[in-house]
């Protein structure tokens, strides 16, 4: 029986013929031996937006990328296009490891995409503002700074790899963040310390937010509590340690601030 599968989703299939071989046997080459993490990806957790393809009906894009279901406010998985959260429904992060880019793009009226990114914030300094309040090139590609936060999804008993990418209006949620996480103390054998960022689990959903450009979905972080399972312990432990050694996947850019209208601060 063949899975069904959503719009730009791969979902696992199982065959009649499956059993007629075990291949669980000890020794047998998977063929999946040279696959690296890089080579799978890493999703990116995404807010929809009102203009989103996934929910907006007008958009040109809406017949391939529809989520059945989805609404603006709901974060979802950008690979396997699942709803992983929703208003008043927040979903379970561990965030392991932080990293801040600043993210070169073709303008949208020249084609748009992701150019490359840049580690050093010197590249603000060959920009000047522009009408819109973006940091723009002498070439007139745009730079994005973006704030990264690299960590593990909870569901239920799975735990999924997943990216968060924070920019323009976002940016300020990056640094409240930040600052919750480090204004955690814990008592010691030395005294009172500042845990990792990943010693505690975090609830994530959305909120309306507006300025004088419009309107949009932004994050909405809670503090659930501090991790207790040594097993998650470890898995948050080595996530962290890869980060930090830089084995992790390259980060996609953000997509959602850049694609669905919602407005620079």
């Amino acid at each position: 029986m063949k899975a069904t599968k959503k719009a730009g989703q791969v979902t696992p299939q199982v065959t009649s013929n499956a059993a007629a071989y075990d291949w669980s046997k000890s020794g047998i080459p998977s063929g999946f031996e040279q696959v690296q993490r890089d080579d799978l990806g890493i999703p990116f957790l995404v807010i929809l937006q009102k203009g989103s393809p996934e929910v907006d009906k007008t958009n040109p894009d809406y017949p391939a990328k529809k989520i059945e279901g989805a609404e603006a406010g709901d974060i979802i998985n950008s690979l396997s296009r699942e709803i992983y959260g929703r208003q008043g429904k927040p979903m379970v992060f561990v965030p392991c490891s932080f990293e801040k880019l600043y993210v070169e793009w073709t303008p949208r009226e020249a084609g748009g995409g992701m150019v490359k990114m840049h580690k050093s914030a010197a590249i603000l300094n060959e920009c000047t503002r522009n009408a819109r309040g973006q940091d723009e090139l002498r070439n007139k590609n745009i730079i994005v700074t973006t704030a990264y936060f690299y960590g593990l999804t909870l569901r239920g008993q799975e735990r999924v790899a997943c990216v968060i990418g924070m920019s323009s209006t976002q940016l300020k949620k990056s640094r409240q963040w930040l600052n919750m996480m480090m204004s955690i103390k814990l008592n010691g054998a030395n005294g009172p310390y500042t845990p990792p960022m990943f010693s505690h689990t975090y609830l994530l959903s959305s909120q309306a937010e507006s300025n004088e450009k419009g309107s949009w979905m932004g994050w909405l972080i809670q503090t659930q509590g501090p991790i207790s399972d040594p097993v998650l312990i470890a898995d948050a432990i080595q996530t962290s340690q890869r980060a930090a050694a830089g084995q992790r996947a390259a980060l996609p850019p953000p997509s959602s601030e850049e694609k669905d209208d919602v407005p620079f601060a």
